[in-house]
């Protein structure tokens, strides 16, 4: 039975697009709604979710894109406390993502 059901509440609208992305790969139809509308700034002049948000096209669906969107979301959900880093015998400390010292360009240590 198609239908149009609201499956996620996105962040953003990069958020909406790469969960759209990933159920599209599971062979999912899906749609992100709101991600084209700018809400008013200084205040609140009515009460609406103003998030995109994902919504799948076809009920028989639903069960894999829920398992889909929850893995997604624990996946993009930053993780608490501040970012792993590295330091170089420099002295400078980069981030763990960084494969080279951004000050003088010496490759990260290998661990």
């Amino acid at each position: 039975m198609s239908s149009l059901t609201k499956l996620y509440l996105a962040a953003n609208a990069v958020d909406g697009h790469m969960l759209k992305g990933l159920l599209e790969q599971e062979g999912i139809q899906a749609v992100v709604r709101g991600d084209d509308f700018v809400p008013l700034q200084g205040g609140t002049l009515f009460k609406m979710e103003t998030r995109p948000s994902v919504w799948v096209l076809d009920d028989e669906h639903l069960p894999r894109a829920r398992a889909l969107a929850a893995d997604f979301g624990r996946r993009s959900t930053p993780s608490e406390g501040p970012p792993a880093t590295w330091t170089c015998r420099c002295g400078e400390t980069s981030e763990e993502q960084f494969t080279e010292c951004w000050s003088c360009g010496r490759p990260k240590p290998e661990a």
